[in-house]
């Protein structure tokens, strides 16, 4: 009933990737938020919005992590 009232926000979008500093910066325009997520020392190949809340990192060495943006 209150997502009704209040729908949860799923709109965060990858604003930038930062190469030099290992990190993703998203943002949600509605409610005003920009998350900055690193992304460890693996060489980045993609990064992708998946799920409401999510990111997922995919490397270069074919491995994936995905990391929660509001924890």
């Amino acid at each position: 009933m209150l997502d009704r009232i209040f729908p949860a926000s799923d709109h965060f979008t990858i604003k930038e990737i930062d190469h030099v500093n290992r990190c993703v910066i998203v943002e949600d325009k509605e409610l005003g938020l920009e998350i900055t997520l690193a992304w460890g020392t693996k060489e980045l190949k993609s990064a992708a919005i998946v799920d409401q809340y999510e990111i997922r990192f995919t490397y270069t060495d074919g491995s994936e992590r995905t990391v929660q943006i509001l924890n």
